[in-house]
């Protein structure tokens, strides 16, 4: 047999040449994949390292601007006073409608709506109640704002106490303070000061209160949502939908909201999927347990025909119609006892679940499309105002995603009297603790968990400062002990009490603290269920 031999053409070192750059290649090609791989496990390994437990740094207690008393119904008589007319007059009561609201226990010279205060359904609560729901029983959660810098005159230096965080600090005066305060009133302007200014800076208050110093003020640390409604509310919540959309905080709020009277109201039985409908919703209410008594202000991009659609609840039908206020919805069918409210959209995007005695005379008929229909005319002091609310959150991105204010409630018999509320003994060593006369909370959502910041108001400054040094010795109590630690650790509160720090200037405390994942997970959770539970099951 011939044996065929194949010779190189090639000499002996072109052929080790290539035999060496073929290696260098599939190694260069090697090292190449490696490195794409580390560079995606990078990413997918830091998005598992984020730990749930951790709260995120706390944030440094923010300044808070002077608040300068002014009432919303005091403006709009101011402004009619100054117009040289007079306001508006009530709207007349629908036929029929004065026997369904007669309350039977209701005074002869009672107001109006003091009949559904007696008579309110056991089972209707108010979509307001699940305010009173997240911030505890105690009422112990808080708000946030803007401005900074101190108010001249406001009497004394700002007590600061720094209760943890590594980007906190123990020394009064990192403040600086030096700003000017941000907003002077509204004296004279004929609205409130956060109509007038739209600032975000929370400089309305129901009454006059010094600037309080800190870092510089964000968006709803000072907050004071209550002066966007009329006089006597005492809950205000506003939520940014648009800054919860994609996120698994979007379902948690929109469970939340679900067993509400006013959701299956106006939604039906069906999941409305607000976060993705709505950019901005705000519940506000006088009576917290009046379900009746709830006003909502809604922000959307959807064009009328889809709010309609959202709106159609096949129990509690709404007729609309062109309006001297906009669009105008009136409900049928399944209502509450005495439930006289209707809807309004005042200008496109912008839609109200209101009172009729709260909107003046917008809800005159008028001619033209309901698509087109916008607010003409003379508008109440509270609805002129309603759409700079959205700046008390901010207007960038970022900023919080809820923003939230308790006062407590109008008192006929003179001035607002302190109270106490009374803590379980769990060996904290405290047994009561001042009820303030107004809580703000503002929460902004962050990769980490949850931005917390606020403001608290007293009856008195001895109130303010006894609250503060009590947490102060509460903090460092609870973090000498181990049992107080497990203890506050399972009722998901560790992370907030030694992350909190305050700063004090008379009865004004400005606060801030963290939480994390997993603890607003459990709290969310605890707060769906127990409203749940109150409301009925979900259908």
């Amino acid at each position: 047999m011939t044996r065929t031999v194949l010779h190189s053409p090639l000499p002996t070192g072109a052929t080790t040449w290539l035999s060496r750059a073929f290696v260098v290649s599939i190694a260069l090609h090697v090292l190449l994949l490696a490195a794409v791989i580390q560079w995606l496990s990078r990413d997918a390994h830091e998005v598992e390292l984020v730990d749930i437990e951790l709260a995120p740094p706390p944030p440094i207690v923010e300044a808070l601007p002077q608040e300068v008393a002014q009432q919303i119904a005091a403006a709009e008589e101011q402004h009619a006073t100054a117009a040289g007319s007079e306001p508006a007059p009530p709207l007349p009561a629908e036929p029929g409608a004065g026997a369904i609201d007669a309350g039977v226990d209701a005074p002869p010279d009672a107001p109006a709506d003091a009949a559904r205060v007696a008579k309110h359904p056991k089972d209707a609560g108010v979509d307001a109640e699940m305010v009173a729901e997240l911030a505890g029983s105690d009422g112990s959660a808080g708000s946030a704002g803007s401005g900074s810098g101190d108010a001249a005159g406001s009497g004394s230096s700002a007590e600061v106490v720094a209760m943890a965080g590594s980007n906190a600090t123990t020394d009064p005066g990192f403040a600086g303070g030096s700003g000017a305060m941000l907003g002077s009133g509204s004296a004279g302007s004929g609205s409130p000061a956060a109509i007038s200014t739209g600032s975000g800076s929370g400089v309305a208050g129901m009454d006059d209160q010094p600037a309080v110093d800190g870092a510089p003020t964000s968006a709803g640390t000072a907050a004071n949502l209550l002066a966007y409604f009329p006089a006597g509310h005492t809950i205000s919540v506003l939520v940014r939908f648009d800054r919860l959309r994609g996120s698994e905080w979007a379902t948690a709020a929109e469970e939340l909201f679900r067993p509400m009277p006013d959701y299956q109201g106006l939604f039906g039985s069906r999941s409305a999927d607000l976060a993705t409908k709505l950019d901005m919703l705000v519940i506000s209410t006088p009576r917290p347990r009046d379900a009746v008594a709830t006003t909502l202000v809604m922000k959307t991009t959807l064009p009328r025909s889809s709010v309609r659609d959202l709106l159609s609840s096949t129990a509690a039908p709404i007729a609309w119609s062109a309006a001297k206020g906009g669009a105008l919805g009136k409900r049928s069918g399944k209502v509450f006892q005495g439930d006289k409210r209707v809807v309004l959209s005042p200008w496109k995007g912008w839609y109200l679940f209101a009172q009729p005695e709260d909107l003046g005379g917008l809800t005159a008929a008028a001619t033209g499309s309901v698509d087109a229909a916008e607010a003409r005319g003379k508008l109440p002091a509270w609805l002129s105002g309603i759409r700079t609310i959205a700046k008390e959150s901010g207007d960038d991105k970022k900023g919080p995603a809820l923003v939230m204010t308790i006062g407590e409630p109008p008192s006929n018999t003179g001035p607002a009297t302190s109270g106490r509320y009374k803590l379980p003994e769990v060996g904290l060593g405290v047994s009561s603790l001042p009820v303030p006369q107004r809580i703000s909370l503002a929460m902004e959502l962050v990769k980490q968990g949850w931005l917390v910041r606020g403001n608290i108001v007293f009856a008195s400054e001895a109130e303010a400062a006894e609250l503060v040094q009590t947490l102060t010795d509460l903090r460092t109590r609870i973090t000498d002990s181990h049992i107080l630690s497990g203890l506050l650790r399972k009722q998901h509160a560790l992370n907030i009490v030694t992350g909190l720090s305050l700063a004090r200037t008379g009865a004004r405390v400005s606060y801030a603290t963290s939480i994390s994942i997993s603890d607003a997970r459990a709290i969310l959770a605890a707060a769906a269920q127990s409203l749940g539970g109150y409301f009925g099951q979900i259908p």
